[in-house]
């Protein structure tokens, strides 16, 4: 089963409930507080694996981290859950959405970087990693100083 990719404009001060629910035992806790709490930004129709992988490509080769912010919230939740989240904040905005506009990538580029970092070839790994960083791209876009992106990949 292939894993999705969402992206949540969700009010800075609703992180900590956000944590509460995902250490609540109803597993859909978490993924109904986001539902219920925030908006839906950019969308994903890839498998959202491809972010294990776009992550540190884009850390490692382009030196856009967008894995450190909120770490006491996003290690909260890594323990709580099985699935990946990341959070976008206002800093990550003010660092990185100028260079991560697509237009700075090619799909030629990207795809040498994923099968550079997966060790595996992947014909629509150009497109899948593009539309990624298209999907980022948009998510920072919609981050202020009250408002977050969080991104959850499972």
């Amino acid at each position: 089963m292939s894993a999705t990719a969402t992206f949540t404009r969700l009010a800075r001060a609703d992180l900590a409930e956000l944590v509460e629910a995902a250490n609540d035992e109803d597993p859909q806790a978490f993924m109904s507080y986001l539902a219920a709490n925030g908006t839906s930004v950019a969308d994903y129709d890839w498998d959202g694996e491809v972010f294990e992988v776009l992550l540190p490509v884009l850390s490692e080769e382009y030196d856009i981290d967008l894995e450190t912010s909120e770490n006491e919230v996003v290690a909260d939740l890594a323990e709580a859950m099985e699935a990946m989240v990341v959070i976008l904040t206002v800093d990550d905005k003010a660092k990185y959405l100028e260079s991560l506009n697509p237009e700075n990538f090619t799909k030629k580029e990207l795809r040498e970087a994923y099968e550079d970092f997966a060790e595996e070839e992947e014909e629509e790994a150009g497109d899948m990693m593009l539309e990624g960083i298209t999907a980022l791209h948009t998510a920072l876009g919609e981050v202020d100083a009250d408002h977050v992106v969080v991104v959850v990949v499972g």
